[in-house]
């Protein structure tokens, strides 16, 4: 991969068939997963080891039900940056533990953030705070009252 490019892998339908199933449940075993597309067991480890060394597959992760562990609001965050502190502004936000997602965007604002945190009092703190980082001239708060979809799996 070089600098700000991503090099587009060649995928045959047997990769595109082991990625959706991947994304349903990474811990399938191999075994398993071999019977489901017709190769051996050392023929999915070599695919995914391809697809892993490839940066196709990025990682391995459990999905934690937010709610399960006290997380029950969240919310969307607009921010708009002063000219030049974008940067810095998002190197603040890396460091914030509910931020889960940081998006450049074109629009209202520069900076579009998913958040999870356990409730209104909570928000309302890192509202605050995200306020006072050097170079936020504003935010915009959306709160979601109900998802109706939510999903990380990329349709291949």
């Amino acid at each position: 991969m070089r600098a700000g490019k991503v090099e587009i892998m060649e995928l045959d339908e047997t990769d595109r068939k082991l990625l959706s199933l991947l994304q349903g449940d990474a811990k399938v075993p191999y075994a398993k997963l071999a019977k489901r597309l017709g190769i051996s067991s050392s023929g999915i480890h070599k695919r995914v080891k391809r697809l892993v060394d490839a940066g196709v597959i990025k990682k391995f992760v459990a999905v934690v039900d937010s709610q399960a562990v006290g997380k029950k609001l969240k919310a969307f965050i607009g921010v708009s940056t002063s000219p030049g502190t974008c940067g810095e502004v998002i190197a603040q936000l890396n460091r914030r533990p509910e931020v889960l997602e940081i998006h450049e965007v074109v629009g209202e604002h520069d900076l579009f953030l998913k958040l999870i945190i356990d409730d209104t009092l909570g928000l309302n703190k890192v509202l605050h705070e995200i306020d006072r980082i050097p170079g936020v001239s504003s935010t915009r708060t959306l709160v979601v009252l109900k998802t109706e979809k939510e999903t990380g799996s990329i349709p291949v």
